[in-house]
């Protein structure tokens, strides 16, 4: 049974932001959205920049003092309301308990509820497409920056200074800073894939990059497997990236609207495990990206998710090997009718830098 509201509750900053255009990091704001007129309640910290971003007749900001709920409820009480839902994964147990206890007192009912506004943001419209084009263009442009710099000086940074470089030259080029927080990883770092970057050399080796930057708070996402010192090279791990590189053009040529992430997904698995690193390539081929470099949808071996067109995910395929390195290759696409376009034109056969 569905349930009728009268008025959601929305709290998620960038849910926030797809609905009015203000976004405000950690706002801890509350957009109540009624069919007549909608109310932002914002602290002192975002109340001026909200009052500048919202050109909206219908939306009202309303400055609260300490109690955001309190004011709401205050709100509330002048409005003809009954059921209101409210983004259940975006606010604590005790805060919804809280709340609801107001609520009743008013004569009112709350429903948590999920993907209120993430369900629409799935797809992308025109002006969000150019957003996401231009932060990877932003992306592209900084890596290709990246790939001038010598060798020689490369290897005199360790981790967290590359992921600065990478920031700057990303900066550099027209981005708003790090969408996320870098994945810098040498030598065997690198059979981590989420790996915390630290003060370590890169030690004439592999070097796995993955990276981005914002541009009107949308995000970009890519990752780059790079080499040093031909001399020094391991032959399993150039191997290795072949096989990486072959399943993530597979999976990119059968990407398009109508195929379930699941069997999209299964294509790059399917071609690694013959390959015999099944066991190796242990998370999803990829995600979806927007406002969040992480969210819907999902592109995973359990994901029922059918693609549409408009959709922005990561196709990122990789293999990791404890005591020796890892391996991926990340690209962004906009799913489309009979196939997909791809975000990036950063090289990504195997390179080794001179």
């Amino acid at each position: 049974k569905r349930e009728s509201f009268d008025q959601h509750l929305v709290l998620k900053d960038e849910n926030i932001f797809y609905l009015t255009g203000f976004y405000g990091k950690d706002s801890n704001s509350i957009l109540l959205v009624s069919p007549e007129k909608s109310y932002l309640l914002v602290n002192f910290i975002f109340y001026e920049e909200a009052k500048e971003a919202i050109s909206d007749l219908k939306i009202e900001v309303v400055l609260y003092k300490k109690n955001r709920f309190k004011k709401f409820v205050e709100i509330l009480e002048g409005l003809d309301s009954g059921c209101l839902g409210i983004e259940a994964a975006h606010i604590d147990h005790m805060s919804y308990t809280k709340l609801e206890s107001m609520l009743k007192k008013t004569g009112n009912k709350l429903i948590g509820k999920h993907g209120l506004v993430e369900d629409f943001r799935v797809v992308k419209d025109d002006s969000e497409i150019k957003s996401i084009r231009e932060a990877c263009e932003i992306t592209d442009n900084a890596f290709q920056d990246f790939l001038k710099l010598p060798s020689k000086e490369i290897l005199k940074l360790n981790e967290l200074e590359i992921a600065i470089e990478l920031e700057r030259l990303l900066i550099r080029n027209g981005g708003k800073g790090r969408s996320f927080d870098f994945v810098i990883a040498g030598g065997k770092n690198s059979s981590m894939p989420h790996y915390k970057s630290d003060h370590l050399s890169i030690n004439d080796s592999v070097l796995l990059m993955d990276f981005g930057t914002f541009f009107s708070n949308y995000c970009s996402d890519i990752t780059r497997t790079v080499f040093f010192n031909k001399s020094r090279l391991n032959d399993r791990l150039k191997k290795i990236y072949e096989i990486v590189l072959s399943a993530q053009l597979k999976a990119i040529e059968a990407c398009r609207e109508g195929i379930r992430c699941s069997e999209l997904d299964s294509i790059a698995r399917g071609y690694i495990g013959k390959q015999g690193y099944e066991k190796e390539f242990g998370h999803g081929l990829g995600h979806g990206v927007g406002l969040e470099v992480h969210e819907g949808p999902i592109v995973n071996h359990n994901s029922k998710t059918i693609l549409k067109e408009n959709m922005v995910i990561t196709i990122e395929p990789g293999i990791y090997i404890p005591g020796l390195g890892g391996i991926r290759i990340e690209d962004m696409v906009i799913v489309k009718k009979n196939g997909c376009g791809i975000l990036y034109r950063s090289k990504k056969d195997f390179t080794i830098l001179p």
